[in-house]
């Protein structure tokens, strides 16, 4: 006797797919096996969507490139930089007139990410970064910091008036033999006013790091990719869900 005919005898008769199925036809089997096919089809999807949620946010943000820029004794100094903190190097640095839109000039950072120009006007400036595989940011330094980076702010003048106060003091001392108590409150006089010029040069820098850091806070309040990476899965779940229920329903 065949081994087909006994499996045969032993299963009674019944076909492979009515012994796992039960009693039923072949039509209410393939819709039973189809069902499952929907429902084991969203899963799989899910997995995969969970996947690339936990893969692609940490690719896409550690690629995410940053730059800043401050202006100082005639020179711009700029950095660019990734978020992982690795420098920006070889990356093209382009600078345009912010209130035409000119471009004025372009260079590379070097190894360090760094770059750094001569002024060639004085106007707000624009600073674009293009770092490797397209990904760019942008800087923009203000009219009145590059205008004290050369020098035509008014605080050279403030600091000569100053000087200029301070050696007639002096001279007048000299000449007129005055006592040390009237010598001592031009000096303090003098003191003050430096004192003045030194506030508004430190407020100055300070104001360019204040915007380097609201700039940051700015672009960190920004949905990143790993918030819509997750606002997609989130969703897809949800109809994964959906859909596994559905077909639950028609099987």
């Amino acid at each position: 006797m065949k081994k087909s005919e006994v499996r045969s005898q032993k299963s009674g008769g019944i076909p492979k797919n009515q012994r796992f199925f039960g009693a039923e036809d072949s039509g209410t089997v393939h819709e039973k096996l189809k069902g499952f096919r929907g429902w084991q089809a969203s899963i799989v999807v899910c997995i995969l969507l969970l996947t690339a949620y936990c893969l692609l946010p940490s690719t896409a943000s550690a690629h995410r490139v940053n730059v800043y820029a401050y202006a100082e004794d005639g020179k711009v100094f700029v950095e660019g930089y990734f978020v992982d903190g690795t420098k920006a190097m070889n990356s093209l640095v382009e600078v345009f007139d912010a209130g035409t839109g000119q471009k004025l000039l372009e260079g590379k950072t070097n190894k360090e990410g760094l770059f750094s120009f001569r002024i060639p006007r004085l106007t707000a400036l624009r600073l674009v970064l293009t770092a490797s595989m397209g990904h760019k940011n942008d800087y923009i330094i203000s009219r009145e910091e590059v205008a004290e980076a050369l020098g035509q702010s008014g605080v050279n003048s403030q600091e000569a008036e100053v000087r200029s106060q301070t050696g007639l003091a002096e001279s007048s001392k000299q000449r007129t033999g005055q006592n040390d108590e009237v010598a001592a409150e031009r000096v303090v006089v003098s003191s003050k006013e430096i004192e003045q010029v030194v506030t508004k040069v430190l407020d100055r820098k300070l104001q360019s790091i204040k915007n380097i850091l609201l700039k940051m806070q700015q672009e960190a309040s920004r949905p990143g990719m790993t918030e819509i990476i997750g606002g997609i899965g989130y969703i897809m779940g949800i109809m994964g869900i959906v859909l596994y229920f559905k077909s639950r329903r028609n099987t």
